[in-house]
């Protein structure tokens, strides 16, 4: 029975890894068909991953430890997080708030400036070709 689960858990991992990699082709190949979509991509994509390299050069290495206190024992200092993993949740944290103010920022900016902007426009043109 073991080795029927051993057998179904590598064909999951075969075609988990199948679709990926039929994923990422079709990806890739749209993109070779459909260069101006494919710069927009690329840019997006370095955006991104320089917002993630500014997050880890912000990030601090410092663990800060916890007490335990027993009523019974004297109070003692734990520390089983390493520096590499309070630095990497600080660039997840510091990444996650850069993205929402990024986000909030863009949703302000298209409902208070950008519409009412265009209306302004389009009433401006609609009266200029009336004349």
């Amino acid at each position: 029975m073991e080795s029927l689960i051993n057998i179904g858990i590598i064909l999951t991992y075969v075609m988990v890894a199948f679709a990926a990699l039929a994923a990422i082709g079709f990806g890739i190949k749209q993109m070779m068909q459909k260069t101006d979509n494919a710069k927009k991509t690329l840019y997006s994509i370095g955006g991104l991953l320089a917002i993630i390299l500014l997050s880890y050069l912000m990030a601090s290495d410092e663990v800060l430890g916890f007490i335990i206190v027993d009523e019974y024992s004297v109070p003692e200092v734990k520390n089983e997080i390493i520096a590499s993993s309070a630095k990497n949740v600080g660039m997840g944290l510091i990444t996650c708030y850069i993205l929402a103010i990024a986000a909030i920022a863009a949703i302000l900016y298209a409902e208070l400036l950008e519409k009412p902007l265009l209306k302004v426009y389009s009433f401006l043109l609609s009266k200029a070709s009336s004349k």
